[in-house]
Protein backbone atom coordinates (compact mmCIF):
# COMPACT_ATOMS: atom_id res chain seq x y z
CA UNK A 1 0.00 0.00 0.00
CA UNK A 2 1.29 3.36 -1.02
CA UNK A 3 -0.42 5.39 1.99
CA UNK A 4 -1.04 3.75 5.82
CA UNK A 5 -3.66 5.59 7.85
CA UNK A 6 -3.96 5.74 11.56
CA UNK A 7 -6.92 7.45 13.46
CA UNK A 8 -5.90 9.78 16.08
CA UNK A 9 -9.04 10.90 17.85
CA UNK A 10 -12.66 10.89 17.64
CA UNK A 11 -14.99 13.36 18.98
CA UNK A 12 -19.08 14.39 19.06
CA UNK A 13 -20.22 17.65 20.05
CA UNK A 14 -23.93 19.27 20.49
CA UNK A 15 -23.90 23.17 19.42
CA UNK A 16 -27.12 25.08 20.24
CA UNK A 17 -27.68 28.65 18.62
CA UNK A 18 -27.39 30.19 21.79
CA UNK A 19 -23.67 28.39 22.57
CA UNK A 20 -22.02 30.46 19.76
CA UNK A 21 -18.95 29.20 17.25
CA UNK A 22 -17.13 26.04 18.33
CA UNK A 23 -13.44 27.17 17.28
CA UNK A 24 -10.32 25.09 16.66
CA UNK A 25 -7.37 24.56 14.75
CA UNK A 26 -6.92 21.27 12.73
CA UNK A 27 -3.48 19.38 14.14
CA UNK A 28 -4.59 16.49 11.66
CA UNK A 29 -6.71 15.40 8.67
CA UNK A 30 -10.10 15.50 9.46
CA UNK A 31 -13.61 14.21 8.70
CA UNK A 32 -16.52 16.58 10.41
CA UNK A 33 -19.89 14.56 9.65
CA UNK A 34 -23.19 16.23 10.82
CA UNK A 35 -25.29 13.86 13.04
CA UNK A 36 -28.62 15.58 13.40
CA UNK A 37 -29.62 19.57 13.57
CA UNK A 38 -28.48 22.26 11.34
CA UNK A 39 -25.94 24.88 11.23
CA UNK A 40 -22.46 25.63 9.09
CA UNK A 41 -18.91 25.10 9.50
CA UNK A 42 -15.96 26.91 8.29
CA UNK A 43 -12.52 25.81 7.50
CA UNK A 44 -10.33 29.43 6.81
CA UNK A 45 -13.34 31.66 6.46
CA UNK A 46 -14.92 29.25 3.20
CA UNK A 47 -17.91 27.80 5.05
CA UNK A 48 -20.57 24.53 4.26
CA UNK A 49 -23.95 24.37 5.46
CA UNK A 50 -24.12 20.98 7.99
CA UNK A 51 -27.04 19.18 7.82
CA UNK A 52 -27.43 15.12 8.15
CA UNK A 53 -25.67 13.43 6.12
CA UNK A 54 -23.02 16.49 5.29
CA UNK A 55 -19.64 15.19 5.54
CA UNK A 56 -16.35 17.83 5.40
CA UNK A 57 -12.80 17.30 4.70
CA UNK A 58 -10.43 19.42 6.48
CA UNK A 59 -6.43 19.30 5.49
CA UNK A 60 -4.29 20.08 8.76
CA UNK A 61 -3.48 23.43 9.91
CA UNK A 62 -6.86 24.84 9.27
CA UNK A 63 -8.93 27.25 11.35
CA UNK A 64 -12.30 25.45 11.21
CA UNK A 65 -15.11 27.09 13.07
CA UNK A 66 -18.69 25.40 13.37
CA UNK A 67 -22.34 27.09 14.91
CA UNK A 68 -25.97 25.97 15.15
CA UNK A 69 -28.47 27.58 12.84
CA UNK A 70 -30.84 30.12 14.41
CA UNK A 71 -33.07 28.44 17.04
CA UNK A 72 -31.52 24.79 15.78
CA UNK A 73 -28.96 22.76 17.42
CA UNK A 74 -26.05 21.12 15.49
CA UNK A 75 -24.51 17.66 16.46
CA UNK A 76 -21.25 17.08 15.04
CA UNK A 77 -18.89 14.12 14.64
CA UNK A 78 -15.07 14.69 14.22
CA UNK A 79 -12.51 11.80 13.14
CA UNK A 80 -9.06 13.06 12.78
CA UNK A 81 -6.34 10.47 11.19
CA UNK A 82 -2.68 10.91 10.38
CA UNK A 83 -1.38 9.48 7.45
CA UNK A 84 2.17 7.80 6.18
CA UNK A 85 3.16 7.90 2.60
CA UNK A 86 5.70 5.10 1.15
CA UNK A 87 8.70 7.41 0.07
CA UNK A 88 10.05 7.73 -3.28
CA UNK A 89 13.17 8.76 -2.95
CA UNK A 90 15.70 6.67 -3.95
CA UNK A 91 17.58 4.66 -1.29
CA UNK A 92 13.82 4.57 0.37
CA UNK A 93 12.88 1.76 -0.47
CA UNK A 94 9.96 0.54 1.92
CA UNK A 95 9.89 3.34 3.80
CA UNK A 96 7.27 5.45 5.36
CA UNK A 97 7.31 8.84 5.79
CA UNK A 98 4.26 10.66 7.48
CA UNK A 99 2.51 13.21 5.06
CA UNK A 100 1.11 16.63 6.39
CA UNK A 101 0.50 18.53 3.34
CA UNK A 102 -2.93 18.79 1.36
CA UNK A 103 -4.37 15.41 0.23
CA UNK A 104 -7.66 16.36 -0.75
CA UNK A 105 -9.41 19.58 -1.05
CA UNK A 106 -10.85 20.90 2.19
CA UNK A 107 -15.01 20.65 1.55
CA UNK A 108 -17.87 18.92 1.62
CA UNK A 109 -17.26 15.37 0.09
CA UNK A 110 -20.61 14.33 -1.75
CA UNK A 111 -21.58 10.40 -0.22
CA UNK A 112 -23.30 7.73 -2.69
CA UNK A 113 -24.41 5.86 0.61
CA UNK A 114 -25.08 8.30 3.25
CA UNK A 115 -26.71 5.59 5.97
CA UNK A 116 -23.44 3.18 5.92
CA UNK A 117 -21.34 6.58 5.60
CA UNK A 118 -23.21 8.18 8.80
CA UNK A 119 -22.77 4.29 10.35
CA UNK A 120 -18.81 4.17 10.11
CA UNK A 121 -18.70 7.78 11.85
CA UNK A 122 -20.71 6.43 14.85
CA UNK A 123 -18.76 3.24 14.83
CA UNK A 124 -15.93 5.44 15.07
CA UNK A 125 -17.47 6.94 17.57
CA UNK A 126 -18.17 3.98 19.99
CA UNK A 127 -14.72 2.13 19.13
CA UNK A 128 -12.68 5.31 20.50
CA UNK A 129 -13.96 5.03 24.06
CA UNK A 130 -12.50 2.12 25.24
CA UNK A 131 -8.38 1.29 25.03
CA UNK A 132 -8.95 -2.33 24.29
CA UNK A 133 -6.89 -3.32 22.07
CA UNK A 134 -9.64 -5.36 19.37
CA UNK A 135 -11.57 -2.17 19.77
CA UNK A 136 -8.92 -0.13 18.70
CA UNK A 137 -7.69 -2.62 15.62
CA UNK A 138 -11.57 -2.46 14.77
CA UNK A 139 -11.46 1.32 14.41
CA UNK A 140 -8.30 1.46 12.23
CA UNK A 141 -10.45 -1.38 10.32
CA UNK A 142 -13.31 1.38 10.03
CA UNK A 143 -11.46 3.97 9.37
CA UNK A 144 -9.56 2.31 6.17
CA UNK A 145 -13.24 1.73 4.57
CA UNK A 146 -14.56 4.95 5.26
CA UNK A 147 -11.85 6.72 3.42
CA UNK A 148 -12.22 4.68 1.17
CA UNK A 149 -15.91 5.32 0.48
CA UNK A 150 -15.24 9.03 0.64
CA UNK A 151 -11.64 9.15 -1.44
CA UNK A 152 -13.67 7.60 -4.06
CA UNK A 153 -16.23 9.92 -3.59
CA UNK A 154 -14.10 12.86 -4.13
CA UNK A 155 -13.28 14.44 -7.64
CA UNK A 156 -9.59 14.53 -6.52
CA UNK A 157 -10.04 10.73 -6.91
CA UNK A 158 -10.51 11.19 -10.38
CA UNK A 159 -14.10 9.96 -10.66
CA UNK A 160 -16.31 12.22 -12.42
CA UNK A 161 -17.90 15.16 -10.83
CA UNK A 162 -22.31 15.18 -10.04
CA UNK A 163 -24.15 17.55 -12.00
CA UNK A 164 -24.39 20.65 -9.70
CA UNK A 165 -27.63 21.32 -7.73
CA UNK A 166 -28.85 24.53 -5.65
CA UNK A 167 -26.38 23.70 -2.59
CA UNK A 168 -23.41 23.35 -4.88
CA UNK A 169 -24.37 26.36 -6.63
CA UNK A 170 -25.42 28.39 -3.43
CA UNK A 171 -21.77 27.12 -1.92
CA UNK A 172 -20.14 28.35 -4.86
CA UNK A 173 -21.55 32.10 -4.58
CA UNK A 174 -20.89 32.13 -0.79
CA UNK A 175 -17.04 31.58 -1.71
CA UNK A 176 -17.37 34.13 -4.28
CA UNK A 177 -18.77 36.73 -1.84
CA UNK A 178 -15.85 35.70 0.04
CA UNK A 179 -13.02 36.59 -2.01
CA UNK A 180 -14.60 39.56 -4.29
CA UNK A 181 -16.45 41.55 -1.42
CA UNK A 182 -14.60 44.85 -2.24
CA UNK A 183 -16.17 44.91 -5.40
CA UNK A 184 -19.85 45.93 -6.68
CA UNK A 185 -21.57 42.62 -5.89
CA UNK A 186 -26.12 42.84 -6.96
CA UNK A 187 -27.80 39.42 -6.17
CA UNK A 188 -29.20 39.51 -9.43
CA UNK A 189 -25.62 39.04 -10.67
CA UNK A 190 -25.01 36.24 -8.06
CA UNK A 191 -28.42 34.58 -9.01
CA UNK A 192 -27.12 34.07 -12.45
CA UNK A 193 -23.73 33.09 -11.81
CA UNK A 194 -25.60 30.43 -9.51
CA UNK A 195 -28.21 29.77 -12.65
CA UNK A 196 -31.25 30.81 -10.72
CA UNK A 197 -34.25 33.17 -10.85
CA UNK A 198 -33.53 36.06 -8.24
CA UNK A 199 -36.48 35.13 -6.43
CA UNK A 200 -35.96 31.80 -6.37
CA UNK A 201 -32.41 32.57 -5.59
CA UNK A 202 -32.82 34.39 -2.50
CA UNK A 203 -34.98 31.78 -1.00
CA UNK A 204 -32.52 29.19 -1.70
CA UNK A 205 -29.76 31.45 -0.28
CA UNK A 206 -31.52 32.03 3.02
CA UNK A 207 -32.48 28.09 3.17
CA UNK A 208 -28.52 26.80 2.71
CA UNK A 209 -26.80 29.75 4.91
CA UNK A 210 -29.88 30.67 7.45
CA UNK A 211 -29.31 34.29 6.93
CA UNK A 212 -30.47 36.89 3.93
CA UNK A 213 -27.95 37.64 1.10
CA UNK A 214 -28.02 41.54 1.54
CA UNK A 215 -26.81 40.35 5.04
CA UNK A 216 -24.44 38.01 4.69
CA UNK A 217 -22.67 40.11 2.51
CA UNK A 218 -22.59 43.04 4.54
CA UNK A 219 -21.82 40.73 7.57
CA UNK A 220 -18.20 39.87 4.91
CA UNK A 221 -17.86 43.51 4.08
CA UNK A 222 -17.94 44.76 8.34
CA UNK A 223 -15.86 42.15 9.47
CA UNK A 224 -13.38 43.21 7.05
CA UNK A 225 -14.01 46.82 7.95
CA UNK A 226 -13.42 46.52 11.39
CA UNK A 227 -10.05 44.22 10.77
CA UNK A 228 -9.02 47.31 8.54
CA UNK A 229 -10.56 50.04 11.21
CA UNK A 230 -7.82 47.90 13.77
CA UNK A 231 -4.87 47.47 11.92
CA UNK A 232 -4.43 50.48 8.96
CA UNK A 233 -4.46 54.15 9.37
CA UNK A 234 -6.81 54.35 6.45
CA UNK A 235 -9.87 57.37 6.75
CA UNK A 236 -13.41 55.73 6.61
CA UNK A 237 -13.40 56.39 2.77
CA UNK A 238 -10.62 54.66 2.14
CA UNK A 239 -11.70 51.46 3.96
CA UNK A 240 -15.79 51.68 2.52
CA UNK A 241 -13.76 51.70 -1.21
CA UNK A 242 -11.83 48.73 0.37
CA UNK A 243 -14.64 46.46 1.48
CA UNK A 244 -16.85 47.38 -1.26
CA UNK A 245 -18.92 50.46 -0.25
CA UNK A 246 -19.23 53.73 -2.14
CA UNK A 247 -18.15 55.97 0.99
CA UNK A 248 -17.61 56.61 4.26
CA UNK A 249 -20.88 57.62 5.23
CA UNK A 250 -22.36 54.63 3.95
CA UNK A 251 -20.37 52.39 5.11
CA UNK A 252 -20.70 54.12 9.01
CA UNK A 253 -24.35 53.79 8.63
CA UNK A 254 -24.05 50.11 7.55
CA UNK A 255 -21.47 49.42 10.38
CA UNK A 256 -24.04 51.07 12.94
CA UNK A 257 -26.98 48.68 12.11
CA UNK A 258 -24.84 45.54 12.16
CA UNK A 259 -22.58 46.31 15.22
CA UNK A 260 -24.94 49.25 17.09
CA UNK A 261 -21.41 51.41 16.95
CA UNK A 262 -20.24 53.84 14.70
CA UNK A 263 -16.66 53.03 13.38
CA UNK A 264 -14.97 56.17 15.71
CA UNK A 265 -17.32 54.44 18.59
CA UNK A 266 -15.96 50.84 17.83
CA UNK A 267 -12.10 51.61 18.15
CA UNK A 268 -13.10 52.65 21.96
CA UNK A 269 -14.91 49.60 23.17
CA UNK A 270 -12.56 47.36 24.94
CA UNK A 271 -11.41 44.66 23.37
CA UNK A 272 -10.65 41.20 23.49
CA UNK A 273 -6.54 41.33 22.89
CA UNK A 274 -3.82 38.58 22.76
CA UNK A 275 -0.38 39.99 22.47
CA UNK A 276 3.15 38.38 21.99
CA UNK A 277 5.84 39.83 23.99
CA UNK A 278 4.52 43.66 24.03
CA UNK A 279 2.72 43.05 26.83
CA UNK A 280 3.61 45.99 28.94
CA UNK A 281 2.53 48.85 25.77
CA UNK A 282 -1.09 47.30 26.53
CA UNK A 283 -0.53 47.78 30.07
CA UNK A 284 0.81 50.96 29.73
CA UNK A 285 -2.65 51.89 27.74
CA UNK A 286 -4.73 51.32 30.69
CA UNK A 287 -5.76 47.82 29.15
CA UNK A 288 -5.34 44.35 30.51
CA UNK A 289 -5.16 41.23 27.93
CA UNK A 290 -7.07 38.67 28.01
CA UNK A 291 -3.88 36.31 27.01
CA UNK A 292 -0.47 36.92 26.27
CA UNK A 293 2.97 35.04 25.52
CA UNK A 294 6.53 36.07 26.39
CA UNK A 295 9.91 34.57 25.83
CA UNK A 296 10.28 31.33 27.76
CA UNK A 297 6.83 31.88 28.94
CA UNK A 298 5.16 34.68 31.21
CA UNK A 299 6.89 33.75 34.41
CA UNK A 300 10.12 34.47 32.91
CA UNK A 301 8.97 38.33 32.51
CA UNK A 302 10.39 39.07 35.98
CA UNK A 303 10.24 42.98 35.47
CA UNK A 304 6.75 42.90 35.14
CA UNK A 305 5.63 39.34 37.14
CA UNK A 306 3.40 41.40 39.30
CA UNK A 307 1.10 42.45 36.21
CA UNK A 308 1.18 39.40 34.10
CA UNK A 309 0.48 36.93 37.44
CA UNK A 310 -3.25 36.28 36.49
CA UNK A 311 -2.88 36.71 32.38
CA UNK A 312 -3.34 33.11 30.07
CA UNK A 313 -0.25 32.14 28.90
CA UNK A 314 -1.65 31.25 25.41
CA UNK A 315 2.94 30.01 24.69
CA UNK A 316 4.20 29.45 21.28
CA UNK A 317 3.68 26.30 19.72
CA UNK A 318 -0.22 26.23 18.97
CA UNK A 319 -2.71 28.63 18.37
CA UNK A 320 -5.66 26.72 20.09
CA UNK A 321 -5.47 28.67 23.45
CA UNK A 322 -5.61 31.66 21.53
CA UNK A 323 -8.63 30.39 19.77
CA UNK A 324 -9.87 29.41 22.86
CA UNK A 325 -10.12 33.10 24.14
CA UNK A 326 -11.98 34.30 21.34
CA UNK A 327 -9.85 37.45 20.83
CA UNK A 328 -10.90 40.61 18.68
CA UNK A 329 -6.94 41.57 17.96
CA UNK A 330 -3.72 39.79 18.41
CA UNK A 331 -0.56 41.22 18.56
CA UNK A 332 2.16 39.76 17.61
CA UNK A 333 6.26 40.42 16.88
CA UNK A 334 7.52 39.84 13.31
CA UNK A 335 9.90 37.42 14.55
CA UNK A 336 7.35 34.86 15.34
CA UNK A 337 7.92 33.97 11.73
CA UNK A 338 5.74 33.58 8.99
CA UNK A 339 3.85 30.35 9.70
CA UNK A 340 2.84 31.29 13.38
CA UNK A 341 2.07 34.79 12.29
CA UNK A 342 -0.04 33.22 9.31
CA UNK A 343 -2.25 30.84 11.56
CA UNK A 344 -2.96 33.77 13.55
CA UNK A 345 -4.18 35.92 10.98
CA UNK A 346 -6.75 33.16 10.16
CA UNK A 347 -8.24 33.57 14.13
CA UNK A 348 -8.84 37.15 14.32
CA UNK A 349 -7.13 40.52 12.55
CA UNK A 350 -3.33 40.44 13.35
CA UNK A 351 -1.45 43.16 13.99
CA UNK A 352 2.31 42.45 13.08
CA UNK A 353 4.84 44.48 14.63
CA UNK A 354 7.97 45.28 13.14
CA UNK A 355 11.51 45.90 14.42
CA UNK A 356 11.69 49.76 15.21
CA UNK A 357 11.03 52.75 17.49
CA UNK A 358 8.87 51.03 20.80
CA UNK A 359 6.68 54.70 21.01
CA UNK A 360 5.54 54.74 17.56
CA UNK A 361 4.82 51.02 18.02
CA UNK A 362 3.24 52.37 21.45
CA UNK A 363 1.04 54.40 19.34
CA UNK A 364 0.28 52.28 16.62
CA UNK A 365 -1.29 50.18 19.20
CA UNK A 366 -3.16 52.80 20.73
CA UNK A 367 -4.50 53.79 17.38
CA UNK A 368 -6.33 50.22 17.25
CA UNK A 369 -7.70 50.63 20.56
CA UNK A 370 -8.94 54.53 20.49
CA UNK A 371 -6.38 55.29 23.06
CA UNK A 372 -4.00 57.64 21.73
CA UNK A 373 -4.60 60.17 23.90
CA UNK A 374 -3.57 57.98 26.67
CA UNK A 375 -0.28 56.96 24.75
CA UNK A 376 0.53 60.74 23.97
CA UNK A 377 0.26 61.25 27.98
CA UNK A 378 2.22 58.46 28.89
CA UNK A 379 4.97 59.48 26.43
CA UNK A 380 4.96 62.33 27.77
CA UNK A 381 5.71 61.32 31.10
CA UNK A 382 8.31 58.80 29.95
CA UNK A 383 9.71 61.58 28.24
CA UNK A 384 9.57 64.15 31.33
CA UNK A 385 11.40 61.42 33.48
CA UNK A 386 14.29 60.61 31.29
CA UNK A 387 14.61 64.63 31.51
CA UNK A 388 14.84 64.85 34.97
CA UNK A 389 17.23 61.65 34.83
CA UNK A 390 19.50 63.36 32.66
CA UNK A 391 20.10 66.39 35.08
CA UNK A 392 20.52 63.70 38.48
CA UNK A 393 23.38 62.04 36.69
CA UNK A 394 25.31 65.40 35.18
CA UNK A 395 27.89 64.83 37.22
CA UNK A 396 28.51 61.16 36.69
CA UNK A 397 28.21 61.29 32.64
CA UNK A 398 28.93 65.08 31.47
CA UNK A 399 28.61 66.46 28.68
CA UNK A 400 30.69 65.69 25.70
CA UNK A 401 31.13 61.84 27.46
CA UNK A 402 29.61 58.99 25.07
CA UNK A 403 27.64 55.97 26.04
CA UNK A 404 27.35 52.34 24.79
CA UNK A 405 25.09 49.74 24.66
CA UNK A 406 27.23 46.23 24.56
CA UNK A 407 25.51 42.06 24.98
CA UNK A 408 28.05 39.68 26.03
CA UNK A 409 27.39 36.09 24.36
CA UNK A 410 29.82 32.69 25.22
CA UNK A 411 31.96 33.59 21.81
CA UNK A 412 31.37 37.53 20.96
CA UNK A 413 29.91 41.25 21.58
CA UNK A 414 27.28 42.41 20.33
CA UNK A 415 26.78 46.36 20.18
CA UNK A 416 22.90 47.74 20.21
CA UNK A 417 21.11 50.74 19.02
CA UNK A 418 17.84 52.19 20.25
CA UNK A 419 15.75 50.17 19.13
CA UNK A 420 16.18 46.80 20.19
CA UNK A 421 15.69 46.74 24.43
CA UNK A 422 18.37 46.67 26.84
CA UNK A 423 17.25 50.33 27.75
CA UNK A 424 18.47 51.51 24.74
CA UNK A 425 15.43 54.21 23.78
CA UNK A 426 16.18 54.92 27.88
CA UNK A 427 19.75 56.08 27.29
CA UNK A 428 19.61 57.22 23.92
CA UNK A 429 16.27 59.01 23.99
CA UNK A 430 14.91 59.54 27.01
CA UNK A 431 18.26 60.81 29.13
CA UNK A 432 19.57 62.22 25.51
CA UNK A 433 23.06 60.12 26.01
CA UNK A 434 25.45 60.46 23.20
CA UNK A 435 26.71 57.18 21.25
CA UNK A 436 30.23 56.95 20.00
CA UNK A 437 31.12 58.28 16.34
CA UNK A 438 31.56 54.67 15.16
CA UNK A 439 27.97 53.40 17.03
CA UNK A 440 26.00 56.04 15.69
CA UNK A 441 27.69 55.64 11.74
CA UNK A 442 27.43 52.04 11.73
CA UNK A 443 24.07 50.64 14.78
CA UNK A 444 21.97 53.80 15.27
CA UNK A 445 18.78 54.21 13.68
CA UNK A 446 18.97 51.06 11.88
CA UNK A 447 16.92 48.92 14.54
CA UNK A 448 19.25 45.93 14.55
CA UNK A 449 22.13 44.82 16.20
CA UNK A 450 26.04 44.09 15.44
CA UNK A 451 27.93 41.69 16.43
CA UNK A 452 31.86 42.23 16.73
CA UNK A 453 34.81 40.37 18.02
CA UNK A 454 36.32 41.09 20.64
CA UNK A 455 39.66 42.80 19.46
CA UNK A 456 37.31 45.01 17.46
CA UNK A 457 35.85 46.33 20.80
CA UNK A 458 38.19 49.49 21.75
CA UNK A 459 36.64 51.58 17.87
CA UNK A 460 32.80 51.04 19.35
CA UNK A 461 33.83 51.47 23.00
CA UNK A 462 32.20 54.22 24.87
CA UNK A 463 33.21 56.64 27.87
CA UNK A 464 30.34 54.40 30.07
CA UNK A 465 29.34 51.22 28.53
CA UNK A 466 26.72 49.35 29.63
CA UNK A 467 27.23 45.56 28.71
CA UNK A 468 24.05 43.57 29.16
CA UNK A 469 24.07 39.62 29.88
CA UNK A 470 21.76 37.01 31.88
CA UNK A 471 22.71 36.93 35.46
CA UNK A 472 22.14 33.24 35.70
CA UNK A 473 24.91 30.78 37.01
CA UNK A 474 24.85 29.34 33.57
CA UNK A 475 26.24 32.62 32.28
CA UNK A 476 28.72 32.65 34.87
CA UNK A 477 31.67 30.87 33.36
CA UNK A 478 31.24 32.37 30.27
CA UNK A 479 30.97 35.67 31.29
CA UNK A 480 34.25 35.44 33.40
CA UNK A 481 36.25 34.20 30.50
CA UNK A 482 35.22 37.14 28.36
CA UNK A 483 35.84 39.79 31.11
CA UNK A 484 39.50 38.22 31.10
CA UNK A 485 40.39 38.92 27.67
CA UNK A 486 43.25 41.44 27.37
CA UNK A 487 41.06 43.63 25.14
CA UNK A 488 39.36 45.39 28.28
CA UNK A 489 42.53 46.69 29.56
CA UNK A 490 42.96 48.89 26.63
CA UNK A 491 39.60 50.33 27.25
CA UNK A 492 39.49 53.34 29.46
CA UNK A 493 35.84 52.81 30.65
CA UNK A 494 37.24 49.69 32.21
CA UNK A 495 40.15 51.01 33.60
CA UNK A 496 38.09 54.70 34.77
CA UNK A 497 35.57 52.07 36.51
CA UNK A 498 32.67 53.24 33.63
CA UNK A 499 31.62 49.25 32.63
CA UNK A 500 27.70 48.42 34.29
CA UNK A 501 26.10 45.35 33.94
CA UNK A 502 22.49 44.60 33.75
CA UNK A 503 20.47 41.28 33.70
CA UNK A 504 19.36 41.11 30.22
CA UNK A 505 16.38 39.18 31.95
CA UNK A 506 15.10 42.40 33.34
CA UNK A 507 16.55 44.64 29.99
CA UNK A 508 15.45 42.65 27.11
CA UNK A 509 11.90 44.20 26.66
CA UNK A 510 11.38 47.31 24.80
CA UNK A 511 7.61 47.73 25.71
CA UNK A 512 6.53 50.62 27.37
CA UNK A 513 6.08 49.50 30.66
CA UNK A 514 9.35 47.87 30.92
CA UNK A 515 10.85 50.75 29.96
CA UNK A 516 9.91 52.69 32.14
CA UNK A 517 10.89 50.53 34.93
CA UNK A 518 14.00 49.87 33.60
CA UNK A 519 14.94 53.73 33.20
CA UNK A 520 14.47 53.99 36.93
CA UNK A 521 16.88 51.11 37.16
CA UNK A 522 19.70 52.77 35.29
CA UNK A 523 18.93 55.63 37.64
CA UNK A 524 19.40 53.90 40.73
CA UNK A 525 22.74 52.26 39.21
CA UNK A 526 24.18 55.65 37.61
CA UNK A 527 23.36 57.17 41.45
CA UNK A 528 24.61 54.15 43.15
CA UNK A 529 27.94 53.38 41.65
CA UNK A 530 29.14 55.85 39.31
CA UNK A 531 32.60 57.20 39.76
CA UNK A 532 33.25 55.27 42.64
CA UNK A 533 37.20 55.12 43.28
CA UNK A 534 39.48 52.30 43.97
CA UNK A 535 41.36 49.83 40.99
CA UNK A 536 39.78 48.63 37.80
CA UNK A 537 36.63 47.11 38.29
CA UNK A 538 32.81 46.76 37.10
CA UNK A 539 29.67 47.64 38.82
CA UNK A 540 27.20 45.13 38.57
CA UNK A 541 23.65 45.56 39.83
CA UNK A 542 23.06 43.66 42.92
CA UNK A 543 20.38 41.09 43.03
CA UNK A 544 17.82 42.54 45.53
CA UNK A 545 18.18 45.58 43.41
CA UNK A 546 15.68 44.26 41.64
CA UNK A 547 13.80 41.59 43.31
CA UNK A 548 13.01 38.99 40.44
Amino acid sequence: MDELYTCTGAWRTVLQAADGADRRWTDGYCLFAALGGQGRLAIDGEQWMMTPGTIVFCNPDRFAEMQAADKRHLEVACVRFSIVRRSEAAGEEGVYRERTNRWLPDGEIETGASYRTAELVRDILAASTDTDDIKLMRREMLLYELLLRLREQSPAAGSPAAAPDHRTAIHMVTSYLQQHYNEEITRDAMAALAGFHPRVFSGLFKQETGIGFADYLAGIRIRKAKEQLLLTRDNLDEIARNVGYSNGLYLSRKFKQATGFSPKAYLSEPKRVVIYDWIGSLLALGVKPVGASYFGGLGKHFLLREEVRDLVDVGRTSVQPVIDLDPELIVAPLWLGAELIGKLQAVAPTMVVPYGDPVERLRRLADALGKRAEAEACVSRYMERGKRIREEIADIIIPGETVGLYELSPDSIWVFSEFHGRGGYNLYRAMELEPPDSVRRHVMGKGMITELRMEQLPEYAADHMFVCYPFTSDSEAWVARMMRHPVWSSIEAYRNNRIYFVDRQLFHSADMLSMIKQLELQRELLLKHGRAGGGPCVFVHERNDFNP
